[in-house]
């Protein structure tokens, strides 16, 4: 949370001293005499100076701030500053291209607007792109354990620090010096869900003094675990609202009334009527679990795996060791060095058994590398007349020439083989000397990094697998159905090792890995330049210079078409970049400092970026600082983005709105049936063509420009009485050349789009409507002419990446701290920090322009965000009370989407919301409580409850699990307990 002045100088001030030595010394005769203060450094200048506030505002968020908060992660922190707005988390983070990382996102401007450093220097990004796009810092592989404190720049810095800080930057700061060791553990669980649990472990140990020793190296290791949350856990507890929306939700869990994992069950046969579309169905023989009530005819059903992890959250592990040594060279030079390294491993159950299911509807379609712009696709097939497992009725197989699909329980491989697991090994190893000559300031290094990440999915079919299991096909040409081999190598009707070996090529566990590289060094020099009347100015100057990699080759298979629904990413890209920069700080009056700086950046494929910044700072009153700034930042387009290569892959949720509006003209009569089949129909065909999954490319551009970007910031520092402090900054950016994937739901950013044939399904879904509309007793009064389709479903959509468009977002940051003495009570802190939003736009186009209008106020864009904290010290006790707050929003994402998302229709995302929230999105705050005991200076206990007052999420369609997860957690209460002791 931000600190204003009297809070951070406590925080620098206590810095300083550790970084630059004591500010007095000793004489001879053992008087103690004042010196000079210690200069410091902070974030977003590489000046050092006496004045912790400086003209940008930065918060500084301590170590004791995060255990206040019950913070236990670096995003967990970042979910409770103001600044920050929701980001990826690693445990959601499945099939969105980075599985298993976690992002930072200041002003809601995204990731790659957002700069994060440790000790002040890069990270290399993580090995896979966000969406294959977006590079970014996984911020779980920074050392947590080793975390002095976080200090946010909230205003740009591209002058200081290069591309990436439009929106500000995040800088973790580590211990500099320690001595001594310490562990601590900690262990999280929830009241709600059973299953979770969230536990650390760290040791910390060094030894060694700087001044003394000349020397002082320390290291530490954080293990962190957090359980999964299968569905078993969690598929009963999301709001009401969803199972209204989603009616056939529980019904198709098949819970008590289908056969359980693990117990054979021979499965459904089917055939489609080719004269009325009409699909016919009939459990297989030794079914003990029939469904009837269907119109289709009765069928054998299963319960649905509740081990499936994919939704809720996966498991993770996490080990990240932190090495940090200082050695004194000499009198002026400093030898200093950091090791990182960071090994993620999260794993998420995807369900497990599979099912064989005869495709009647849309084939799967997907690009792959080396099939260009060929869309390749896949069937599930049918069982011939004369395969030795078709055991339909006569009856049955008279209808397609003895063919009959088959839906069928494939339950060899056992309970925990399909599913995905993402693995990240991450370092960082630096090397760096500083010291003085003269009144001149000095430090130069070289840092090397990268990642190695992969992801490991089994999931999807391979074709060559499945042909050896179930071929050789052949087509049959009464039909034109695809059909398996008449005595397939699978032995259906059985369990066995001898299936289950077939079944894992069928459905190998394929691999798609990214490697990462950032080689750097760096250099500058700081100190006086000449003297003004009312000071010193100051200055520092310095050079940049990287070598930058990303490679991902892509999987074989996946490259060559034989993984379904997988095509994956194949980018290589390599870049050199230089870069030099210069500041500085000049007292104009007593009261006036100008603080100015300049660099210029050097990439590939485009001319020299030139990124200025300029503030100003004025004491008007010894308890009155104004501030202010203007700076221009600048992101280069990503490799990922210009390099070679592109994106072959699926993109979900594309909303085809004329297949939509026909598939729910006909789900919307046959719910109004009084005959059962006929509803349950319509519940399951309802909404299903408004959200597809269809094959998508997007071609990298190497014509791409940088982004740019317009920041200022306005503000004052306040602090009237020795207890009370105030800030409050106005911030702009304007960002526009932005660089984005191309947007499938706009017509103009399809370069080409292909649609699938009418489907079995699509003719049986209009055959049952038919039946129904001459039954007299369904009781509807179907129209003369009855809905149907006219088009098949999109199969695939190409774009490519390019600069379109620009960003304005605005605000106001709001901090106050109180500090009050109790007396023989003790001591509080009352703080409440807020960021409120004005503005949020996006031009679009010079045709459409401002198209959206304002977003601030609408969904995923509150106008206020804010903290309130209250931290009691009594004795060897300190009590913390955190309170987060998010402001009411409406359910439309914009201006334009509020014709269908109002009050007036009750709806979000086009589905019904609650009658109690027809207005909108709720204003939502949550509430932790800690207490903190040291009864000794060694031990530390603290307990924390989270969510105290038990909140539960809203029902939010535009969510992933149909819940408020950006605002309220799904665990309900949760406590913590954490023990440290020092040694």
């Amino acid at each position: 949370m931000s600190l204003a002045l009297a809070a951070a100088l406590l925080g620098h001030v206590s810095f300083a001293a550790a970084q630059d030595g004591p500010s007095s010394t000793t004489s001879t005769d053992g008087a103690e005499k004042t010196t000079e203060l210690s200069r410091i450094e902070v974030t977003g200048s590489n000046i050092r100076r006496l004045d912790v506030e400086t003209a940008s505002p930065v918060q500084v968020i301590s170590k004791q701030d995060i255990e206040n908060m019950g913070a236990r992660t670096l995003l967990q922190v970042l979910d409770n500053l103001p600044a920050a707005r929701p980001a990826q988390q690693d445990s959601r983070s499945l099939f969105t291209g980075s599985d298993g990382a976690s992002q930072a996102n200041l002003r809601g401007l995204g990731a790659q607007g957002t700069l994060v450093l440790l000790n002040g220097r890069r990270l290399s990004y993580y090995g896979a792109p966000a969406g294959f796009q977006t590079q970014f810092v996984n911020i779980d592989a920074i050392p947590a354990a080793a975390i002095e404190r976080m200090e946010v720049l909230t205003d740009g810095a591209s002058a200081v620090y290069g591309t990436d800080a439009v929106a500000g930057v995040i800088n973790v700061i580590t211990k500099r010096n320690y001595q001594g060791a310490e562990v601590s553990v900690s262990t999280d669980k929830s009241s709600r869900i059973d299953s979770y649990g969230e536990h650390q472990a760290s040791i910390t140990a060094g030894f060694g003094d700087l001044d003394e020793d000349r020397y002082n190296v320390y290291a530490s290791v954080n293990m962190y675990r957090r359980d999964a949350i299968p569905l078993s856990d969690f598929y009963d507890k999301r709001p009401d609202q969803y199972y209204v929306n989603n009616p056939n939700y529980l019904k198709n869990l098949r819970l008590g009334t289908g056969s359980k994992p693990g117990v054979f069950n021979p499965g459904t046969y089917f055939a489609i009527n080719p004269r009325t579309g009409a699909r016919v169905q009939e459990a297989a023989p030794g079914c003990n679990n029939v469904l009837t009530g269907e119109a289709a005819g009765p069928r054998c059903i299963w319960q649905s795996w509740m081990n499936n992890e994919i939704d809720a959250g996966a498991e993770t592990e996490r080990f990240t060791g932190y090495v940090n040594g200082h050695f004194l060279v000499g009198e002026n030079t400093e030898a200093f060095a950091e090791l990182t390294y960071t090994d993620i491993d999260l794993r998420a159950n995807g369900g497990t058994p599979r099912s064989f299911g005869s495709t009647t509807g849309n084939p799967t379609s997907w690009f792959s590398r080396n099939t260009g712009n060929a869309v390749n696709q896949f069937r599930y097939p049918f069982l011939g007349p004369n395969n030795e497992y078709n055991h339909a009725s006569p009856e049955l197989r008279a209808i397609n020439g003895g063919v009959v699909g088959l839906q069928y329980l494939l339950q060899d491989v056992g309970d925990n083989y399909f599913g995905q697991r993402n693995t990240d090994k991450s370092y960082r190893g630096l090397f760096g000397l500083r010291g003085s000559i003269g009144d001149w300031n000095w430090e130069t290094a070289f840092a090397t990094a990268g990642t190695h990440s992969v992801t490991y999915q089994t999931i999807n079919v391979n074709l060559d697998g499945f042909r050896k299991a179930f071929g050789p096909f052949t087509v049959d040409p009464g039909t034109g159905r695809v059909i398996i081999s008449d005595h397939p190598a699978y032995k259906f009707g059985e369990i066995s090792e001898a299936n289950a070996a077939l079944l894992r090529e069928a459905y190998p566990t394929f691999d798609i890995q990214s490697w990462t590289r950032l080689h750097t060094l760096d250099g500058k020099i700081e100190g006086p330049l000449f003297n003004l009347p009312a000071g010193e100015v100051r200055a520092a100057f310095g050079f940049n210079v990287s070598r930058e990699t990303f490679y991902t080759p892509g999987n074989e298979d996946a490259a060559n078409g034989l993984i379904t629904q997988q095509g994956g990413s194949w980018f290589d890209g390599k870049r050199n970049t230089y870069a030099l920069f210069a500041e500085a700080v000049a007292p104009l009056t007593d009261k006036l400092e100008l603080d100015a700086a300049l660099r210029v950046d050097k990439y590939p494929n485009f001319s020299a970026n030139l990124a200025p910044k300029i503030g100003l700072k004025y004491q008007v009153l010894p308890q009155l600082l104004l501030r202010g700034t203007y700076s221009e930042g600048f992101r280069a387009p990503s490799l990922a983005e210009s390099g070679t290569g592109g994106v072959f892959a699926q993109l979900g949720g594309f909303r085809d709105e004329l297949r939509c509006a026909e598939t729910n003209a006909i789900a919307n009569l046959l719910r109004q049936s009084r005959r059962g089949g006929d509803v349950d129909l319509g519940n399951s065909l309802l909404n299903t063509d408004c959200s597809r999954t269809v094959a998508r490319m997007t071609q990298p551009n190497q014509d791409l420009e940088p982004e740019k970007a317009k920041i200022a910031t306005l503000g004052f520092v306040f602090e009237p009485l020795d207890w009370l402090s105030v800030s409050a900054d106005y911030w702009f950016i304007y960002r526009r050349n932005e660089i984005a994937a191309p947007d499938f739901s706009k017509e103009q950013d399809i370069v080409s789009m292909a649609r699938s044939p009418i489907t079995d399904s699509d003719r049986a879904a209009q055959a049952a409507l038919a039946a129904m509309c001459a039954d007299p007793a369904s009781g509807v009064a179907c129209p003369g002419t009855l809905p149907g389709y006219s088009v098949g479903n999109v199969a695939s959509v190409v774009g490519q990446y390019k600069n379109r468009g620009r960003t304005l977002v605005d605000g106001f940051d709001i901090d106050a701290r109180t500090r009050f003495s109790l007396g023989e009570w003790g001591s509080l802190n009352v703080g409440v920090a807020a960021t409120i939003a004005r503005r949020k736009e996006a031009y679009l186009d010079d045709e459409s322009g401002w198209y959206y209008g304002n977003t601030v106020g609408y969904h995923s864009n509150p106008r206020l965000r804010a903290t309130i904290n209250a931290d009691w010290t009594y004795r060897q006790f300190t009590t913390s009370f955190f309170v987060n707050y998010v402001g009411h929003t409406k359910w439309a994402w914009d201006r334009v989407d509020a014709e269908d998302n109002n009050p007036e229709t009750c709806t979000a995302g086009f589905l019904a919301v609650p009658e109690a929230q027809c207005d909108g999105v709720p204003s939502w705050w949550t509430a932790n409580l800690s207490l903190a005991w040291r009864p000794t200076d060694k031990l530390n206990v603290g307990f924390t409850v989270k969510n105290l007052f038990d909140r539960q999420p809203f029902y939010d369609p535009n969510s992933f699990l149909g819940d408020s997860s950006d605002y309220a957690s799904i665990l309900g209460r949760s406590y913590s307990v954490t023990v440290g002791y020092k040694f």
